[in-house]
């Protein structure tokens, strides 16, 4: 039995377990903690340690608050759009289906949750009725870690922009149906789709930036 008198263990996650238990960025994580919102402490190597219980207060903290608009749902669409385009893809064949086939499991998961992740900050851009510089930052990371996983494994470049361009299609067309059905004026509409492809041209060109180095080194 556990001691009444002791405290209890205190759980300490990396920034990337920190980041899938959440579904957010690393960039987000690191801004909570260095805006004090969250304990962390680096180790002897430098890498960050984020207390869990603070990041599950967090979130129930926030639990109650409701988004402007539903982002599971926004979500949902999106994930939903872009199955299917995949599956299309597949059913068609291809030099970006072909470089995705030969991934291992562990940059799949990785890609898979990658993907999650870039759905997510979308839904909350489109959810959010301020547009600032912390989607921007997120958008900058998340497009460099699926740059970097991309390259690791092997994707040429030709084929990691198709298969982007495939999902920037669905978020537009999510968008679009979102904008539609919060009744928006068509220059409104316009306004909001063309925001949320800004946000994708940030990630394809920090996807791009990652590509240059990799060619720059070799």
């Amino acid at each position: 039995m556990p001691d009444p008198g002791r405290p209890p263990v205190q759980n300490w996650l990396t920034l990337g377990s920190a980041s899938e238990l959440l579904g957010v960025s690393e960039s987000t994580i690191r801004r909570w903690a260095d805006a004090g919102d969250v304990r962390s402490y680096r180790t002897r190597g430098g890498h960050r340690r984020i207390l869990e219980e603070d990041l599950r207060q967090l979130v129930t903290a926030h639990a109650g608050a409701a988004p402007s608009r539903d982002t599971d749902r926004i979500s949902d669409i999106a994930i939903g759009r872009i199955k299917r385009r995949i599956s299309r893809g597949r059913q068609g064949g291809g030099s970006a289906t072909t470089a995705f086939a030969g991934l291992d499991d562990e940059a799949r998961d990785r890609m898979r949750r990658l993907g999650r992740q870039l759905v997510d900050l979308f839904a909350r851009y489109v959810a959010s009725n301020t547009k600032g510089e912390r989607f921007t930052e997120d958008a900058h990371t998340l497009g460099r870690e699926y740059g970097r996983t991309l390259v690791t494994s092997g994707v040429g470049l030709t084929a990691a922009v198709q298969t982007f361009n495939a999902m920037r299609r669905s978020l537009e067309e999510t968008a679009s149906q979102v904008a539609a059905e919060a009744g928006l004026s068509a220059e409104d509409a316009v306004e909001a789709v063309e925001a949320t492809l800004g946000l994708a041209d940030t990630i394809l060109e920090a996807i791009a930036e990652v590509y240059e180095k990799a060619l720059t080194r070799a």
